[in-house]
């Protein structure tokens, strides 16, 4: 990560002073109306109610408090996680749980928050832990305000039931765009992350009120139902004020939320919930702290198995969308929800599919495998994961492929309206990059964008590393091809093409590719995958394909002028809520890719176009 400049600190240094004047200022005022509420207690009454609490209190109080601890931990991690910070769980939870029990009882807990935690981390750069502390403190936030409202819907006679509906509905509309529309909601955690999040809220705020409930004298008479509303709203006052402990806004906003009870014990009894919850864990967070990070055993590499015949396919990892795991045994693409293997594992080894699983989990998503072949679709089957055909790949062989068959008679018109024209093609020896360019942009625009996922996108530097074939006509670059080249396979990638492109120009470019494939005797060429829906199958997922302009109807035509074989191709998830969820998500990543990026090298000569989708020479 970057460093903070001297630029940055001195433009955040105002505001991060400016918070705190606030919290400081709050503070104040929440210390000014408790002394004025609290002007007739007796400080020796008080002391007699806190000498009052038995052993058995104290021990539930801090057992408690371990789990809400506990749950801060966790809070951490999953924050990283979710920043994809490559900080190690263990670690993560130790920091979190370091800088919030020191920064709650310092107070001003983005600033000790975020210096505690470069202390506990120290390969984080001060604007990673300073985003991390922002982080952790808004989305405790809202977990806070998901719960807080739940609880004050949930039990009768609670205050501001209005308020708790309207933040319920705002969070339900959140977690809805999360699903629908993930991409205007990009910078937020996914539906699964919230859910983690909001319910790690709700283990600690639960857990920090019952630490006070088991603090409370018996004979108060006050009941969880009662405590847990205003404790609640009280933990929130206290988190806004910024102060120490959220000292003055707490205790002012749950007296005022509790029935009228005496004073004397109730205070006595948050002063020993304070020490128990505040200053204890402040003082072991100190020695956690003064002893400094905590070394993390190096994980060893994973042993793998010999490496399978990989997909020329996969090489769309150039692409820079999709990476490998890892682990080495697959090419993985990221959705919203979804963490997807592609295609066939990298290496043959049957817990492939287990770490897959796995990291997924790791990384608050569902895994699922897109476009397998039928022996990882039993692989899958026989972990009890659920498999749909969604396409087939049309593939020969370039070494007996024979256009005089009768079977290829729509291929040999094709090519003789071709020839006819004048249509020339040859081998990109040296690529016409700006003129390809240009025809992508025409193709892109009459398209409404490029597709992307496992398609592959025009970009210069992309292209030049792929066996490209161009096209011809009165002189003029009219269309190109390009294959994924692997050892023992070619596969079919870009075709782009001009407007005004004679008829049977890019059956003319891929029977150029399967005769030099041929030549070389390569024992397969693909063709690329056809959706399930354009071979008039209409299953759920097949109909949510289509909806996003992916049935393939014209692909299939194209393809079968070859008379090719066909391969099916199977999606594969652990249930059938994340088949579905999968195939929304990679139909929409199909449908709408984000922009690619940019290379430094590809920045001085070319520019994005149609929103990021195509390039275009720079003017």
């Amino acid at each position: 990560m970057q460093e903070l400049t001297i630029g940055a600190m001195s433009r955040r240094l105002p505001r991060l002073f400016g918070r705190a004047g606030v919290s400081l200022a709050l503070a104040g005022l929440f210390l000014w109306l408790l002394s004025t509420r609290l002007a007739d207690v007796d400080l020796a009454t008080i002391g007699r109610a806190f000498s009052g609490v038995q052993f058995g209190q104290w021990v539930l109080a801090a057992a408690a408090t371990v789990i809400s601890f506990w749950a801060v931990g966790r809070y951490d991690a999953v924050v990283h996680r979710f920043l994809e910070t490559g900080v190690a769980p263990q670690a993560a939870r130790r920091a979190g749980i370091c800088a919030i029990a020191i920064s709650q009882m310092l107070g001003l807990g983005v600033i000790t928050g975020t210096v505690l935690r470069l202390r506990m981390l120290p390969g984080q750069s001060p604007a990673m832990a300073a985003r991390l502390t922002f982080a952790v403190a808004l989305s405790f936030l809202a977990g806070w305000a998901v719960v807080t409202a739940v609880v004050l819907l949930a039990l009768p006679d609670a205050p501001f039931r209005g308020i708790a509906a309207a933040t319920l509905c705002g969070a339900g509309l959140i977690a809805a765009l999360s699903l629908a529309r993930p991409q205007l909601v990009r910078r937020l955690p996914n539906l699964f992350t919230q859910g983690r999040l909001v319910g790690l809220a709700a283990v600690d705020t639960v857990a920090a009120a019952l630490a006070l409930y088991f603090l409370l004298p018996p004979e108060l008479g006050l009941t969880v139902i009662t405590l847990l509303p205003a404790f609640l709203i009280a933990h929130g006052a206290g988190l806004v004020s910024g102060a120490p402990g959220g000292v003055g806004a707490f205790e002012v906003t749950l007296l005022a939320l509790l029935p009228p009870l005496p004073q004397d014990p109730l205070l006595a009894a948050i002063l020993a919930w304070r020490i128990a919850y505040y200053a204890l864990p402040a003082m072991l967070g100190g020695v956690v702290a003064a002893l400094g990070p905590q070394k993390v055993a190096a994980v060893l590499p994973m042993r793998v198995d010999h490496a399978a015949p990989v997909r020329a396919e996969t090489l769309i990892e150039a692409q820079g969308e999709h990476h490998r795991l890892p682990s080495g045994d697959w090419l993985a693409a990221r959705t919203t929800h979804m963490l997807i293997g592609m295609f066939d594992p990298l290496m043959s080894q049957r817990s492939a599919l287990r770490r897959l699983a796995l990291i997924a989990w790791q990384c608050d998503k569902w895994p699922a495998i897109y476009k397998c072949t039928a022996p990882t679709a039993a692989l899958a089957r026989s972990e009890g994961w659920q498999v749909l055909g969604i396409a087939r790949e049309a593939w020969l062989d370039p070494r007996h492929f024979d256009l005089a068959s009768p079977t290829r008679s729509g291929l040999r018109r094709k090519l003789r309206k071709a020839s006819a024209a004048g249509v020339r093609v040859v081998p990109g020896s040296s690529l016409p990059l700006v003129e390809m360019a240009r025809i992508a942009e025409q193709w892109a625009s009459a398209h409404g964008g490029e597709r992307g996922f496992s398609m592959g996108r025009y970009a210069p530097r992309y292209v030049a590393g792929q066996r490209v074939f161009l096209a011809h006509h009165d002189g003029r670059l009219v269309a190109f091809a390009t294959f994924h080249c692997g050892p023992s396979e070619w596969a079919l990638d870009l075709m782009r093409h001009t407007s005004d492109a004679p008829d049977g120009t890019m059956h003319a470019l891929v029977a150029a590719a399967i005769a030099e494939a041929g030549q070389k005797g390569l024992p397969r060429l693909s063709l690329a995958a056809v959706p399930e829906a354009a071979f008039g199958r209409r299953m759920v997922l097949d109909r949510i394909l289509a909806r996003f302009g992916c049935d393939g109807a014209g692909l299939r035509q194209f393809k079968a002028a070859f008379a090719p074989r066909w391969q099916p191709l199977y999606l594969a998830a652990p249930h059938q809520t994340g088949l579905a969820l999968a195939a929304v998500e990679i139909a929409r990543a199909i449908a709408d890719p984000p922009p690619l990026r940019q290379t430094e090298q590809d920045d001085a000569e070319y520019e994005f176009a149609s929103g990021g989708r195509a390039w275009q020479r720079r003017a």
